[in-house]
């Protein structure tokens, strides 16, 4: 009966553990420290580039032209959107920032200069 006592806390334990380790790294891709200054989902370029620098890597392309664009799931408002008629093409960018090999490399992605999604790679190579 001892036993069985003691189980409960430990297994709740490791149930809240997981939910809140989860928990903290979907807030990680919505955020980025960069010399001590935060990075958010909706700052524009300018922004990033003056709390990051300049990217080390930059990739540019355009998406859609006169279509639908369905917008699944919005990361700044956290909110699932309908799909909407775009006119003109969006310009989207991806700047890559390798912060060194004690750190991930971070892709960051724009869409007409409104930083919109981050994800995070491997260790750097610097």
């Amino acid at each position: 009966m001892i036993g069985l006592s003691l189980k409960w806390p430990c297994l709740l334990f490791l149930v809240l553990s997981f939910f809140l380790c989860t928990d903290a790294g979907t807030a990680s891709e919505r955020t980025l420290r960069c010399r001590g200054r935060l990075v958010s989902i909706g700052d524009t370029q300018s922004e990033v580039t003056e709390k990051c620098g300049e990217p080390d890597e930059l990739s540019q392309w355009k998406e859609g032209r006169n279509t639908t664009v369905a917008r699944i799931f919005d990361y700044e408002t956290e909110r699932y959107q309908a799909p909407e008629k775009i006119t003109t093409p969006i310009q989207m960018e991806r700047w890559t920032y390798d912060f060194g090999p004690t750190r991930f490399v971070r892709h960051l992605y724009f869409e007409n200069g409104k930083l919109i999604r981050m994800e995070t790679d491997e260790k750097g190579g610097h």
